[in-house]
């Protein structure tokens, strides 16, 4: 993709379809993992530069909870992140445990709560993805951590050296009767892995 050029306002609308549609899929699990019904919505799409992820939060030494995995096939390779900020991710995780013995709240079990939330969300938009790529995706085991935003995405990232400079942001609402909590999924796939959408995708 030429970088210096945005993407069309086409490309960014088919993108958010493509996240409309794994988040559509993901109601399924979430509601069958916080036994009632949670609605799921994009109500944001845009492809940034990595470096002005911060932007979006309170800078890199804001708290968050993060979850993520790496998407993969023969050629095709990138990062999918959930990121929840404070207080959204105690948010999240009561809307799910709120009937669950105070005994049983450890940091421990927060954090299984939302890997699995996690595990939901990016693997419905991975599938999603690999559907329209006509590209079987497979998902690694997913992982989570609770730091600081640049400590955790300059870890992860590092780690893996993945090849790209720019990601896909979906901002998120999770929605059950009158609460609500906001999250972002960012997939970050390499150079050619961001080339293969947008040709899939197809559009000017």
């Amino acid at each position: 993709m030429n970088l210096i050029n945005r993407p069309s306002y086409l490309k960014i609308d088919a993108l958010k379809e493509l996240g409309n549609i794994g988040s559509a899929h993901a109601v399924t699990g979430l509601s069958k993992l916080m036994k009632k019904r949670i609605d799921v919505s994009i109500t944001n799409v845009d492809i940034i530069p990595l470096q002005i992820i911060y932007t979006l939060f309170n800078g890199p030494e804001s708290m968050v909870s993060v979850v993520y995995l790496e998407g993969y096939s023969e050629n095709f390779r990138g990062m999918m992140f959930l990121i929840f900020p404070f207080p959204e991710a105690d948010r999240m995780v009561g809307m799910v445990s709120e009937d669950s013995p105070k005994d049983v709240k450890t940091e421990e079990f927060n954090l299984s709560v939302l890997k699995e939330i996690g595990n939901i969300m990016c693997g419905c938009y991975l599938n999603t993805l690999s559907v329209f790529l006509k590209n079987k995706i497979m998902h690694s085991v997913p992982q989570v951590s609770k730091d600081m935003l640049g400590a955790v995405m300059d870890s992860i990232l590092a780690d893996l050296s993945v090849d790209s400079d720019y990601a896909i942001v979906l901002e998120t609402a999770f929605h059950f009767t009158d609460d609500r909590c906001k999250g972002f999924l960012f997939f970050i796939p390499t150079s050619e892995s961001l080339e293969m959408i947008f040709d899939a995708i197809g559009v000017e």
